[in-house]
Order: structure tokens, then C-alpha cells, then sequence
């Protein structure tokens, strides 16, 4: 490394570490946390519940809690491999996200801030455009959303590693492990169009890149096989309408939000609410970028400019014609949700421009216009984000508690108008309606959750099947047999108390359903045949006899009986699940068929008998395999590189 530049780079890493602390520090030291949206329905569920595996001893590789049941560590979101959320299995979840966050606001600033210096901008230069990067709207409306905060602050790394291969596989793992995948695909498309603009001769790197590209699958092949494994067989498989996709695009004032949340008259600037459209890098930072761009020249400007032009066009989304059309014919919604998420394309192009901007500044104001646009920024940032006692995340709840006590192992589902409720009295109260999986942590099967994007379709298509019915009791009729003791639901329902009997309000109107509830049950011969393999029409058969079904840990369970027959299983059936048959001191695999689309029936003989299923699938061995050579390959190859003379 060249001595005149260390410490320039250690004085931006400085630099970075107070910006973060001035962020970060008036909440610490109050003892307040970041509360809102995914941090608290998606991520704290996600986090606790690996971390709670892992300190027991278990891999997390499967959840019984969520959707009646579907991969863990297979959800690429969920970022289970990734090193960077080692924290959360160390410390408790307020305490390890503070660290979590802080430590990738400063590695955003630090690592954008190298690859400007290696422009040959100056330090006070690359020092505002790292700031755009790490502390403008865009980051900082990531805040509740870990894993793209983690992946847009590694981003930078596939810039700076462009053209060294070893390094480079490493940074594409890293980002991919982060946890969110479609960043990756469009950032790398990004790097591409920004070194070809920004080139100085250095060569193509398109061999590099297919080795560092298949480097990086080797070393993420613990996470790469169990998703790609779960993405095929998840609703997400087909893609989504074009409807859903679109949601959540920018309207053509809110690119004037690039500028500054100020120029919106009497709206909120709310960009916990609005992620999606707030991506300010601040009326200095705008006024530092239009002058960088007048500066450059001009193959390069324009180049910029049609970038920035493009990204624009992107997240407008529904409200233009033609980003409609293109969203819409070029395939862009089977890849990716929400033209606001685009945004993040646009970041490193306006962290240039603002450094070209203040390389042209005079060295006398240079340092002034710095602090000025990270206290604009700053100023911005404070107060922007919801916050709440840090034991927010670990209180249950009176509706927690109430179905610990009483649900016996079986399920809840809350109705799609409770999920639809649009009222709350403070964060304690919406912490406790169990919304998206924030069940998960405290044990409690959910027979519906909303939030994970991947989930394996039989079984989202039988939560759709309940939600489609035409009234509550209907969809009283058939949960029983999908193992669902309560109801929740948002207003008083009309439900015959033969099916269902009210007990009072908890957050959400309580209902026990009445009769045998059960994941198990025993079949005779006629009654197991005709069940179908897909969607049920009608219950249960009225001959039907709740078996017990006992789980010895979250990936494995067993069921006894004595009677000859079929038994339903309302447990998903999903690749990776093996299932035995003990019967006369003997076990053997047994065949296991599809049943009620999401679940699963069994041929049993007469006299006593024991099924035994556990979860242990083949991908997970031969991803962890590769992973595992693939470590040590280049464990070989940086070993023989220090020895070189």
C-alpha cells in the first residue's frame, strides 16, 4: 500500500467513526433502539429465533412456526451465513442491531470513500461523496432494513476489487451472504457500466469476474443450494403480478427528494414510512453534484448523466408510460419487487458527482462545504426514525402469553382483516399483534404469516385457500384438520358456537375453535383414499381420530398408533424431510403422498406402529461440502501468494 496515503485513509476512517457516533450516539445513550416495519415484523423474528437455534446447539434449518411450517437458513433473507450478524447470536437484539447498524454506516462511508481516493480524487473530496453515500436518504431509509443495509454498504467492495479476482469472489460472496440477492444482481450490473465510464486502461475484467463469479459460488454454496432449492419451489418461482411489482413506485415530484425532503411543502418527512422515496443527498450535495457534472468531461458526464436518467425512469414505475412498459415487457418484475428498491442504483452515481463537485471546490472552503453537507445530512437524519425502550423486542405481550398457555403446540391463524388493521396505541400495542413472523421467537405456531418472501407455494396456497373463503365459518369448517385451535380476527365474527366460542378480545377478538383440534389423525382405508392430494372441498370425514403428534426439537417429530389405515399429517411436506415406519421392532423408509396440497398422508398396518420424520436435507450437505473445500482452496492459494518473494 502506498505510505502517503495511509493516513488519509485513516483519518476518513476517523472521520466516519464521529459522523456514526453523532448519528447514533443520542440513541444509545438514552437507551432507545430503532423500532419500525421490517426491523420489528421480519427481522428481529428472523435474528432471534437463528440465534436462539444456534446457542442451543441445533443448526436452524427449519421452522416450525411460520406458514405451518418451511425452511430457516434456506431464506436467502434471513442471512443466516453471513459474519457480519454475529453480533446477534452474541448479544441480546438491541444491543447487537446498535452494533449491526453502526458498524455498516461506517463500513459504507469507509469502503465508498476507499474506491474514490483510488480515482485519485482528493481525500476532502472522496470524503463528501462517501458522506452522500452513507448518511443521504438512501441508507438512511435502510435503517429498519438490515439485510439491505448490510449488502449496500458491501457494494462498494465490487468497485473497489474490480480487477483482482481473489478479492473480488470474496466481496460477491459477501454480498450475496448479506442477504439480499437482487441488490447484488443490479449492483454488479452497475460496476460494470461505472468502469467502463470510468476507465483509465486498465483492461476488460470480464475472465477475472467469471472466476471471482464462480469463487463466490463455491463459498456461498452452504446458502446458494438450500435457496435456490426453496426459490423453486416458492410461489416466487413464477414471479408476481405486474401489479404487486409496481407497487410502491416514485411519482415525479418525489425525484425532486434526491434535492431535499424540505421541498415538499407541508409533507412529512417520514422516510421510515416512505423508504422508498427518500434517497436526499442534500441542497449541498445537489448544488456539489450539478457542478461536478458542468466539470467533467464530457464522455464521461454524459455517460453519468444517462445513468442517473435511467435510474430515474426505473423507479417511476407505475407513474410514467414508458418505465411501465419496460417493468412490464422486460422482465423486470419476475427479478425484483417495487420500483422504489431501484433507488439504490442511483447512489454511487451521485456519490461521484458530488465528489467531483468538491474536487473542483477552492482548498480554503473545501473543508467548510464538507461540514456543512454532513451537518445538512445529519440534520436530515435526527429524529427521522421511530425509536422505543430497547426491551421492546424482547416483551411478549398479553397475546403472547395467553396462547403460550393455552394453544398446546397448535396453531392461530389471524384473520386477513386483522392483518389489514390500520389502528394501534403505541409501539408496545402493535409490538404485540403478532404481525408478520414476530411469533416466531416466542414459539408460537402461526397458520398464516405476511412478510416472507419466500415461501414454499403448497403451502402459501393453502393459507390462501383459508384467506379466500367466503366467511369465518367456513374457514372454521376446515382448521381443525390443519392442526388451529384459535381465530383471531379484528371485529366480532358470526361464528355458530358448535364451531367456535368467543373468549373476549386480546389485541385482536379471540375465538377457541371447538371439537378436537390436531396435527395427526387416523384414517380408515376408504376415508385416507379419498383424501385429496390438492386443495380440500370438504372437512375432515367425520370418522376422522385425533393422534398425538410429539416434537423432540424443531426438525423432528413422531406420531404412534394402532390402527390400520391412512394418517394426515398437517405438517408440509417438503424436500428434505425423511420419514420411517417402526413396526414389529423393525424401521424402514416409508412412502409419503401429497395430502390438502400442503400436507401429507401415510399407509399404516394394523397392530402398533410409529412414524418418525426429521428433517436432513442433501443440499444443505453438499452446499456446506463446497463451502468447506472452496474455504480451504483459498486458504492454499493466500498462503502460497504470502510465501511468493
Amino acid at each position: 500500500m502506498n505510505q502517503e496515503r495511509v493516513p488519509a485513509e485513516a483519518a476518513g476512517a476517523g472521520v466516519f467513526v464521529f459522523l456514526v457516533f453523532v448519528l447514533f450516539g443520542p440513541i444509545w445513550l438514552r437507551g432507545l433502539t430503532p423500532f419500525w416495519g421490517d426491523l420489528t415484523y421480519l427481522h428481529h423474528p428472523w435474528l432471534a429465533s437463528t440465534a436462539q437455534r444456534l446457542q442451543s446447539g441445533r443448526l436452524p434449518l427449519w421452522t416450525p412456526e411460520l406458514y405451518f411450517g418451511m425452511p430457516m437458513a434456506a431464506n436467502m433473507q434471513r442471512a443466516v451465513f453471513y459474519p457480519g450478524e454475529i453480533p446477534f447470536y452474541c448479544f441480546g437484539f438491541s444491543t447487537a442491531a446498535a452494533i449491526f447498524q453502526g458498524f455498516h454506516y461506517w463500513l459504507a462511508g469507509c469502503l465508498m470513500f476507499l474506491w474514490l481516493r483510488s480515482l485519485r480524487l482528493k481525500p476532502s473530496a472522496a470524503l463528501a461523496g462517501a458522506a452522500v453515500y452513507a448518511l443521504g436518504g438512501g441508507l438512511l431509509s435502510r435503517m429498519s432494513f438490515l439485510n439491505h443495509l448490510s449488502v449496500l454498504s458491501l457494494l462498494p467492495m465490487l468497485l473497489l476489487f474490480f480487477h483482482q479476482p481473489a478479492l473480488l469472489s470474496l466481496a460477491l460472496a459477501a454480498v450475496f451472504l448479506a442477504g439480499y440477492p437482487p441488490f447484488l444482481i443490479g449492483g454488479a450490473a452497475l460496476v460494470w457500466a461505472l468502469s467502463i465510464l470510468l476507465s483509465r486502461g486498465e483492461g476488460g475484467g470480464v475472465g477475472g469476474w467469471l472466476l471471482a463469479g464462480l469463487g463466490a459460488m463455491a463459498l456461498a454454496a452452504c446458502q446458494l443450494i438450500l435457496g435456490v432449492e426453496l426459490l423453486a419451489l416458492s410461489r416466487r418461482s413464477v414471479g408476481v403480478g405486474l401489479e404487486e411489482a409496481l407497487r410502491f413506485s416514485n411519482g415525479w415530484r418525489d425525484l425532486a427528494r434526491w434535492v431535499s425532503p424540505l421541498l415538499f411543502g407541508s409533507e412529512r418527512f417520514n422516510p421510515a414510512v416512505d423508504w422508498y422515496r427518500s434517497n436526499h443527498i442534500g441542497c449541498i450535495g445537489a448544488l456539489a453534484a450539478a457542478w461536478g457534472l458542468c466539470t467533467l468531461d464530457r464522455r464521461r458526464a454524459a455517460g453519468l448523466a444517462l445513468l442517473l436518467g435511467m435510474v430515474f425512469l426505473l423507479i417511476l414505475g407505475d407513474s410514467s408510460t414508458i418505465s411501465r412498459a419496460l417493468w412490464a415487457h422486460a422482465g423486470l418484475a419476475r427479478l425484483v419487487r417495487y420500483p422504489g428498491n431501484l433507488s439504490y442504483l442511483g447512489w454511487p452515481v451521485a456519490a461521484i458527482l458530488v465528489a467531483a463537485g468538491f474536487s473542483r471546490f477552492r482548498t480554503a472552503w473545501r473543508c467548510w462545504a464538507l461540514a456543512a453537507l454532513a451537518g445538512e445530512l445529519l440534520f436530515y437524519a435526527w429524529g427521522a426514525v421511530p425509536l422505543a425502550e430497547r426491551a421492546i423486542f424482547t416483551q411478549a405481550g398479553p397475546l403472547v402469553r395467553r396462547l403460550q398457555a393455552d394453544s398446546s403446540g397448535l396453531r392461530y391463524l389471524v384473520s386477513p382483516l386483522a392483518l389489514e388493521n390500520g389502528s394501534g396505541f403505541g409501539v408496545s400495542d402493535w409490538k404485540g399483534r403478532l404481525y408478520g413472523l414476530s411469533n416466531e421467537p416466542f414459539h408460537l405456531r402461526a397458520a398464516a404469516n405476511f412478510g416472507e418472501p419466500l415461501v414454499p407455494r403448497p403451502t402459501y396456497e393453502f393459507m390462501d385457500f383459508l384467506y379466500r373463503q367466503p366467511s369465518a365459518q367456513r374457514a372454521a369448517l376446515f382448521l381443525p384438520g390443519a392442526g388451529v385451535r384459535f381465530l383471531l380476527t379484528r371485529d366480532p365474527v358470526d361464528i355458530p358456537p358448535k364451531l367456535a366460542h368467543g373468549e373476549g378480545r386480546t389485541l385482536w377478538d379471540v375465538y377457541r375453535l371447538q371439537g378436537p383440534a390436531s396435527l395427526a389423525w387416523s384414517l380408515d382405508a376408504e376415508g385416507g383414499e379419498d383424501l385429496p392430494a390438492g386443495l380440500p372441498t370438504q372437512p375432515l370425514p367425520s370418522g376422522a381420530q385425533p393422534l398425538a403428534l410429539t416434537w423432540s426439537r424443531e426438525d423432528r417429530y413422531e406420531i404412534s398408533g394402532r390402527s390400520e389405515g391412512w394418517v394426515f399429517i398437517a405438517e408440509p411436506r417438503f424436500p428434505g424431510w425423511k420419514a420411517f415406519l417402526e413396526t414389529g421392532g423393525r424401521s424402514r423408509p416409508v412412502d409419503v403422498l401429497p395430502a390438502w396440497g400442503a400436507f401429507e398422508k401415510v399407509r399404516v398396518p394394523a397392530g402398533p406402529w410409529r412414524l418418525r420424520f426429521f428433517y436432513d436435507p442433501d443440499s444443505w450437505r453438499a452446499g456446506l461440502l463446497l463451502t468447506l473445500m472452496s474455504l480451504m482452496g483459498l486458504g492454499v492459494y493466500w498462503y502460497n501468494r504470502a510465501l511468493r518473494p
